[in-house]
């Protein structure tokens, strides 16, 4: 399932590098030779960002209301590597990513290079060329940023969401 079509950048996201019509994520790092490796994260501001209450996408401050995209093996734990996201932010991300969108059936075959101040995803070498899990949208007011084997993660194990919104879920016959 491919769609080529690209949406429009919202004004808010206007502010952001863009690739093939398409916002970089704040915390998507850049190489040496000026290419964005998306999938992968910065650490400096992955860490900023949970710890900070940073938007993941746009880099601005969260709200009072946030949202964490989580992998079906995110729920039990009930945290995620990734930082929270402004609700459009999440709304634009479902619509671009095409894995959180549910448009790739496997996670990549081969991780990409980086230099030292990225990181893959803590579960990226499990995840080389696996089946794509369904993603879920949880709806918070506030998270903790936790430490799990090493990571720093945003958690919501002391709150109770707001929501859990399936967002591929259906795609996988699930639901």
């Amino acid at each position: 399932m491919t769609d080529t079509t690209v949406p429009p950048i919202p004004a808010w996201l206007a502010h952001l590098p863009t690739v093939g019509g398409l916002v970089v994520p704040w915390i998507t790092p850049r190489t040496a030779d000026g290419r964005y490796l998306f999938g992968s994260v910065d650490r400096t501001r992955m860490r900023d960002a949970l710890r900070r209450g940073w938007c993941g996408v746009c880099g601005q401050q969260l709200g009072d209301r946030l949202v964490l995209l989580m992998r079906l093996s995110n729920l039990p734990r009930q945290c995620t590597n990734e930082p929270a996201l402004h609700p459009q932010c999440a709304a634009y991300t479902v619509t671009t990513c095409p894995m959180v969108g549910g448009r790739l059936t496997h996670y990549r075959a081969t991780l990409p290079q980086l230099d030292s101040t990225m990181m893959p995803a803590p579960d990226a070498t499990a995840r080389h060329g696996a089946p794509a899990e369904p993603w879920f949208a949880v709806w918070l007011t506030t998270y903790q940023v936790v430490t799990n084997h090493g990571h720093l993660m945003a958690s919501y194990a002391d709150n109770r969401p707001l929501r859990i919104k399936p967002i591929t879920w259906r795609l996988f016959g699930l639901f």
